[in-house]
């Protein structure tokens, strides 16, 4: 398959130390890929390699923020978070410094303009729940409500405190409840203990230039903060899922067959997943400072190029993870595509390791696709 050759080429020319590539169709997995170094990779770690398996979890950063988003779209069809509402409605200290007119929604498709730049900047404590609630609470609005202005970390702490305040229950409780156990995904959870940390990959920067994210330059500090026990065990929703790449093509396909899990049952309907997956044209997003189409909480694809691919990608949704995930569902293709590494270089890099990946794949989905109709004819 000639996804599989451009991924092991990737890592063989140095583009990141070890991945996994792994692609769902019609509930198959028709690509499994394990290969390269999960840890061990610098001399200054005093560590042997370890080789990347199937099994290897993998920080994967933003991809987490679509399991939070299906989280509220689930409780948005139940009527127990609105989305309308002002998120003040739901955490009512928020609401200080400017901020009582934001709704979840704003924060559902990154127009709340709500930064924490300090919290940010010290990740052991990302797992103190009493600061990171301050930090929300103490923040003023960057932008005006309204502007695209992309949250790395604000989007799922806010958002974990509106379902905390409509449910009772912490949003990771109500993932593991319904979604990852419903879904057949035991793997799909925020952080890792402290003994699973040694088997963890390691995550490495790669990149040579500066890069900014939300006013913060991150090529200085990601590897050693992203790193810290502290940070990788946090309860970080927007950004800290611990997984493997099957676990979140496990759950793409769920996203391609509209919100149905292998078993049958239903999380959410066609409809209401529609709402988060579609719409929203191409704007300029002021953190990443280019162009992207956002949906609530999902990542769209375009006519031209994206990570997806190099054209027609209008009708794949997902999300990438730092600038070294993605995570993906092609509904027309019926595919479920998670590309999960530990090597982060910036951006632009991103676009050019992940499209022609895209792009192969979805000729590969019409081959398969088309393979699939002579068949059933045949019959």
């Amino acid at each position: 398959m000639r996804a599989r050759e451009l991924f092991e080429r990737q890592q063989a020319q140095g583009r990141f130390p070890g991945g996994q590539l792994v692609v769902r169709h019609r509930g198959q997995v028709v690509l499994e890929v394990a290969i390269g170094i999960a840890r061990g990779f610098r001399p200054d770690e005093h560590a042997q390699p370890v080789a990347v398996t199937p099994a290897t979890r993998f920080s994967v950063f933003s991809a987490s923020k679509p399991v939070v988003a299906l989280a509220l779209a689930m409780l948005e069809e139940r009527g127990a978070v609105d989305v309308c509402a002002p998120v003040a409605h739901y955490f009512p200290e928020f609401a200080a410094n400017g901020k009582a007119e934001i709704t979840v929604l704003d924060v559902l498709t990154h127009r709340a303009g709500v930064f924490t730049p300090a919290l940010i900047a010290s990740p052991r404590d990302w797992g103190i729940p009493e600061r990171v609630r301050s930090a929300l609470i103490e923040a003023s609005p960057r932008w005006p409500r309204g502007t695209l202005a992309y949250m790395p970390y604000e989007y799922g702490w806010i958002l974990a405190e509106v379902v905390l305040g409509a449910t009772g229950r912490s949003l990771d409780a109500f993932v593991h409840s319904e979604i990852s156990g419903p879904a057949g995904i035991p793997g799909l959870r925020f952080g890792a203990t402290p003994e699973e940390l040694p088997a963890i990959a390691r995550t490495y920067w790669l990149g040579t230039r500066q890069v900014h994210v939300a006013g913060v330059e991150l090529s200085r500090s990601f590897e050693h903060d992203n790193n810290l026990p502290e940070a990788v065990t946090a309860f970080v929703p927007g950004a800290g899922i611990v997984c493997s790449a099957g676990d979140l093509a496990a759950f793409y396909e769920v996203l391609a067959h509209e919100g149905v899990c292998r078993s049958g049952q239903r999380l959410v309907s066609a409809e209401t997943l529609r709402r988060y997956t579609t719409g929203g044209g191409m704007r300029f997003d002021r953190s990443n400072r280019l162009p992207l189409r956002i949906g609530r909480g999902f990542l769209l694809g375009s006519r031209g190029p994206s990570i997806y691919g190099w054209w027609g990608t209008q009708r794949c949704f997902g999300h990438a993870g730092a600038f070294c995930t993605l995570a993906y569902a092609d509904p027309d293709r019926d595919l479920a595509v998670a590309i999960v590494t530990n090597g982060n270089r910036g951006p632009y890099e991103s676009l050019f390791r992940f499209a022609p990946l895209g792009s192969a794949l979805r000729a590969e989905g019409d081959r398969l696709a088309v393979a699939g109709a002579r068949s059933e004819a045949s019959r």
